[in-house]
């Protein structure tokens, strides 16, 4: 298990803002060290293997990088004891512009050497407004978006959060995820799941602005939306290769 020392693991101070923001976006971790950022300081990197030989849960851009995506991460590990990692940002402004990895060259070593270990993963992710509360399911697993979907669908839908398959339809190229760099196809499988949760879903789910102070009151419908999500990986466990 990677384990965090004892400073590492306090929470980074929300004012960690003395860093100059940038504009474009960083293509490595290196390059985010290079910044000036600091681990433990400005960013957080936290994570469990227990259950890794059975499904790695992924947040690469927690925190205030793609606010909410964290807590919903975290409550699917909990609920089912999950194998997780999470990068979490807490600059005062600029997480996005300064911590933001994408997940086609996301190289940060941690989960390099969780990767390989997992027979797939489900990576979380935040989507900008879309019009609608909606989460899109991506990745090269075919079964695996399809069970999500249904899962997801069926145990939203008095919370008004629907699911959809990010590879048909109108869903933006960049939430499909079939690229095989893509981290949720990185395991063993070379085939996972990716999870985009529009502003919209993840406002409902953290009313009413998914702000650090409403990210803090878990109600029914994070807990409603983790059970569907672990049902579907303990579904999904069973289709492995």
């Amino acid at each position: 298990m990677q384990e965090e020392n004892a400073s590492s693991r306090r929470r980074p101070s929300l004012f960690a803002h003395d860093i100059l923001t940038t504009l474009t976006e960083p293509r490595s971790y290196a390059e985010i060290l290079s910044r000036g950022h600091v681990r433990g300081e400005h960013f957080r990197i936290e994570s469990k293997d227990s259950k890794v030989d059975r499904c790695l849960l992924i947040a690469p851009h927690g925190g205030g990088i793609e606010p909410g995506t964290s807590e919903i991460m975290r409550a699917v590990a909990e609920l089912g004891g999950w194998a997780f990692y999470e990068f979490a940002g807490f600059l005062h402004k600029g997480n996005k512009e300064n911590l933001h990895l994408t997940s086609t060259v996301f190289d940060e070593p941690t989960l390099m050497g969780l990767l390989p270990r997992a027979p797939f993963a489900v990576s979380f992710h935040g989507a900008d407004k879309l019009g609608e509360p909606v989460v899109y399911a991506g990745g090269k697993w075919k079964v695996g978006r399809e069970v999500m979907v249904r899962s997801i669908n069926a145990g939203m839908k008095d919370h008004g959060i629907r699911a959809s398959d990010a590879t048909t339809g109108d869903a933006a190229a960049n939430f499909r995820g079939l690229d095989d760099s893509n981290i949720a196809n990185r395991c063993k499988q070379a085939e996972g799941v990716q999870l985009e949760f529009s502003r919209e879903a993840r406002n409902l789910l953290f009313p009413p602005d998914s702000s650090r102070e409403a990210r803090g009151r878990a109600g029914k419908p994070l807990r409603s939306l983790a059970s569907s999500i672990h049902s579907a990986i303990e579904e999904l466990r069973g289709h492995c290769r």
